[in-house]
This record gives structure tokens, C-alpha cells and sequence, in this order.
């Protein structure tokens, strides 16, 4: 009976610890990434962002062929704004290219950058107004907007600008 007992305490502690593995790291839920269809890229994305995982900063990570699935997927249906918005979530750069240009990463007093720094401008695809997100402090993904829908977008990685 002691055995039975351990055996299933045992497993369910398995149990748990796969589960919240799932749900706090940096794994996806969805059965496949490539086949899934936008709205569940989305919020599988979305789900993976709020958790703040530096796990999720790695090359190959789900969030890294997530985002970069998403990013794909608003680009092949002309999304909108609002649409690329509500997919992905606040971004870290939103604006028309002239607010774009003027954006300058300088150096504080305490030797750490301020503001933002951005690909440059002749780098990213051509658009009227873009949105940038930001992963692992480093890389990029841009969407250029032309009117009100999306044309394009661009990964940028770091040391490739």
C-alpha cells in the first residue's frame, strides 16, 4: 500500500511540474506552430509575452517562431494597425517614418543608453508608418504599413543592420 501511495504521489508531482512548466516557461501549448491559424499564433504569443521569461530570449525558442509566424500571418492579410496591435500587443516603436528617423539612442550619465534604438531607416522596408517589436533587448521585427495596411515586414538581428 506504502508503495501504491509514493508511486502516486510520485506521478502526480510529475504531473504538476510538466503542467506548469507548459504554462510559465517558454513552450508552447499549440500542437503545431507552422499549421496553426492566426488567432491562436496570437494568443499563444500573447500568452508566452506576459510571462517575461528570459528562457523565451533564446534563438529556436517557441516565442522566437512565434512571433516571427505572426509576424508572417499579419503580412499575408494586409492587417491593419489595430490588427497588428491587438495580435501582438504594445509594441516597442509605433509611428510615421519622419518620428521614426528623428529616434536617437544616446548615452545617460550613468553610461547606460536612453532612448530607443531602432534599425536604420534605410534598412527596413519601405512604409509610411511602422511598428517595431522588440525581443531579447537586440533584434527586431518591423512592420512597415503603407496607408492602412500592412506590406511588409523585416527580422532584424543583431549585428545584421
Amino acid at each position: 500500500m506504502t508503495r501504491l501511495w509514493m508511486l502516486s504521489i510520485a506521478c502526480g508531482m510529475m504531473f504538476l511540474t510538466t503542467n506548469i512548466q507548459a504554462q510559465g516557461g517558454c513552450s508552447t501549448l499549440l500542437e503545431s506552430i507552422d499549421d496553426a491559424p492566426m488567432e491562436e499564433v496570437s494568443k499563444e504569443f500573447r500568452r508566452l509575452k506576459s510571462y517575461n521569461n528570459p528562457y523565451c530570449d533564446t534563438t529556436g525558442s517557441d516565442f522566437e517562431m512565434l512571433m516571427k509566424k505572426l509576424g508572417d500571418q499579419l503580412v499575408e492579410v494586409g492587417a491593419t494597425k489595430d490588427q497588428v496591435l491587438s495580435s501582438m500587443g504594445e509594441p516597442y516603436y509605433k509611428g510615421a517614418l519622419t518620428d521614426y528617423e528623428n529616434q536617437k539612442l544616446t548615452i545617460g550619465r550613468d553610461g547606460k543608453p536612453t532612448g530607443k534604438a531602432l534599425p536604420p531607416s534605410y534598412k527596413i522596408p519601405s512604409g509610411d508608418y511602422f511598428i517595431v517589436y522588440l525581443w531579447r533587448k537586440k533584434d527586431y521585427l518591423v512592420f512597415a504599413l503603407k496607408g492602412d495596411k500592412t506590406s511588409e515586414s523585416r527580422w532584424w538581428e543583431k549585428g545584421k543592420y
